[in-house]
C-alpha cells in the first residue's frame, strides 16, 4: 500500500513538540520557589528553547520530580495557582463572551494555547453538562495528576468570571486512591468520587447559562482572530496527538494493518509514530477497551454480551482482562460504582 502518511496524519501533535508555555507550569514553580526546590531546575528547558516553549517530554521529567517532592496531591495546589489573566488574548475573548457558557467553549477551542497538556472536552448532558478531562498522550503515569490540575485550572478560570455564583454539582476522578478527600473538596467546594471511569466535573446547566459582566462581540471576533494566529505561530492549529485521532476513529475494532489504512499510511509507519510516542497499538488498545468496559459494567448489559462489544471470544477471557487491568472482577467493579458516579 503506498504511504499517503505526509499527505493524510502528517499535522500530529508529538510528544517532542516544543508546544508548551509557561503558563501550565506557573503554579508549580510558585510552589518550587516557595519551598527552596530549586524551581529553575525542574523545567531546565525554558532556558533553551525559543520562544519559551517546550515539549511534552521535557515538561513530563519536570512534573515527574515535582511530585517526587510532594507527592500525588501537588497537583491540586498547581491547579490553584494558576489565573485566567496570564493567558493573553485567549482570557480577553474569554471574559468579552456572554455567558459561562461561551467562556467555556471558547477557552476549549484555544485551550492549546494556554498549554493544555490534557484534553478537555464539555459534554452536554440534562440536567447537568461535564468537563471531561481526556488524555492527550499516552500517559499512564501522570493522566491523573494532569487531569485534576487542568480540570481545577478550568473551575478557578470559571470563578474569575462570576465569582461564588459558579457552582459544581460533583467531582469525578479517575485513580487519585490515595489523596485527602476533604482537601479535594474543599478546593472544588462540592463533593468528590473517586476511581470514576473518567475524570470530569459536573456543572448544572443553569449555571452554564449565567451572564458574565462584559459582553463585547468585537472583542470576541478581535480575540479569536489572534488566538487562531498564534496556534498557527505556534504550529499547532488544527492538529492533535496521535493518541486522539487513534480513539477518534475506534482503533478498539480495528488491528494494525486495517488501522493503518484507515489512516492512509502503512502499518509500518503507524509503528513508527506509535514508537515514537513511546507507546505501542497494543497499549492503547488495552487502555481504551479497560475504558469501555467500565462504561459498560454501568448497564444493563451482561457480562456475555459486554465481551462480545470489546472483541472478546467469550466472557470468561473478558473476565481474566478485567481483572487484570483492574484486580477486581466485572462483578465486584460493577457493585463498587453502583452508586458514586452520575448518569447524564
Amino acid at each position: 500500500m503506498p504511504d499517503k502518511f505526509s499527505d493524510t496524519i502528517a499535522p500530529l501533535l508529538s510528544v517532542q513538540d516544543a508546544i508548551f508555555p509557561a503558563h501550565p507550569f506557573s503554579g508549580l514553580l510558585a510552589i518550587a520557589r516557595e519551598q527552596n526546590w530549586h524551581g529553575p531546575h525542574l523545567f531546565p528547558a525554558f532556558q533553551q528553547q525559543s520562544g519559551g516553549r517546550i515539549s511534552y517530554l521535557q515538561a513530563r521529567e519536570g512534573l515527574l520530580q515535582a511530585r517526587h517532592h510532594a507527592g500525588d496531591e501537588l497537583c491540586i495546589w498547581s491547579g490553584a495557582r494558576k489565573s485566567l489573566p496570564q493567558l493573553g488574548q485567549m482570557a480577553r475573548g474569554v471574559l468579552a463572551q456572554p455567558t459561562v457558557l461561551a467562556a467555556l467553549q471558547f477557552g476549549l477551542t484555544y485551550q492549546l494555547i494556554a498549554g493544555s497538556m490534557v484534553h478537555l472536552q464539555l459534554e452536554a448532558g440534562s440536567p447537568y453538562s461535564a468537563l471531561i478531562a481526556h488524555s492527550l498522550f499516552d500517559d499512564v503515569e501522570l493522566q491523573d495528576f494532569l487531569a485534576v490540575d487542568h480540570l481545577l485550572t478550568a473551575v478557578n478560570a470559571a470563578r474569575e468570571l462570576c465569582g461564588p455564583a459558579f457552582r459544581l454539582y460533583q467531582v469525578e476522578l479517575r485513580g487519585m486512591a490515595t489523596i485527602s478527600l476533604a482537601l479535594y473538596e474543599k478546593m472544588f467546594a462540592c463533593p468528590v468520587v473517586t476511581g470514576a471511569d473518567v475524570s470530569r466535573v459536573l456543572i448544572a446547566n443553569d449555571i452554564l447559562q449565567l451572564p458574565l459582566r462584559s459582553p463585547d462581540l468585537k472583542i470576541v471576533q478581535e480575540a479569536g482572530a489572534a488566538c487562531e494566529q498564534e496556534l498557527a505561530t505556534v504550529g499547532v492549529l488544527g492538529r492533535q496527538s496521535l493518541l486522539r485521532v487513534l480513539v477518534d476513529q475506534h482503533c478498539e475494532f480495528h488491528n494494525v494493518d486495517q488501522m493503518a489504512q484507515v489512516l492512509g499510511i502503512s502499518p509500518r509507519s503507524l509503528q513508527r509514530l506509535l514508537a515514537r510516542e513511546g507507546t505501542s497499538y497494543f497499549q492503547i488498545i488495552e487502555n481504551i477497551r479497560m475504558d469501555r468496559a467500565k462504561r459498560l459494567l454501568q448497564t444493563d448489559l451482561s457480562q456475555e454480551r459486554i465481551a462480545e462489544q470489546l472483541g472478546y471470544s467469550d466472557a470468561r477471557s473478558f473476565r481474566r482482562a478485567f481483572k487484570r487491568w483492574t484486580n477486581l472482577s466485572p462483578g465486584e467493579y460493577h457493585q463498587s460504582r453502583k452508586l458514586s458516579t452520575v448518569q447524564i
